[in-house]
């Protein structure tokens, strides 16, 4: 499932009278559950996101997409592939939740057509989520990080 597809699942729940949404597709699974109370308006620009309380694809929360103001922002997969945390079999994740990376930092690999493709981080930051699970068939596009934006230093 893509992020395009998670997309419009979260504006039909906008839309509708519907609180929580569970769907599996593809062997992914998206939880989606709105609000109970109605949002204050937030600073900056609005995003449909901020109606829901929880958002979740393979039991992995993520966040609402970047705005102007916010210092988080998710890292799509750039291609379909298998995701891998891993340099090799046995390795240590290159990355895991609570790990500060630096821009040009190695976070990832996907092998696509049996050529293995490193993935390196545009941006420094701390590492709050990981989003797509090893060895698993990812599309381009799905949410594979969550990152805190690096402050000014």
């Amino acid at each position: 499932m893509d992020l395009a597809r998670i997309e419009q699942l979260v504006d039909l729940v906008s839309r509708s009278h519907i609180a929580e949404l569970e769907f599996t597709e593809d062997g992914t699974r998206v939880r989606i559950v709105k609000n109970s109370t109605p949002r204050a308006e937030a600073a900056g620009p609005p995003s449909v996101m901020q109606d829901f309380r929880e958002v979740r694809v393979n039991g992995h929360e993520i966040g609402p997409p970047a705005v102007a103001n916010s210092d988080e922002i998710v890292v799509p997969a750039p291609m379909h592939g298998v995701f891998y945390r891993a340099a090799a079999p046995g390795e240590p994740p290159l990355v895991e939740v609570g790990s500060t990376i630096e821009v040009g930092q190695k976070i990832c690999i996907v092998e696509a057509m049996k050529t293995f493709i490193d993935i390196s981080a545009e941006t420094s930051g701390v590492v709050l989520a990981v989003l797509a699970e090893d060895g698993h068939e990812i599309e381009a596009g799905q949410p594979l990080f969550r990152i805190r934006l690096a402050g000014p230093s």
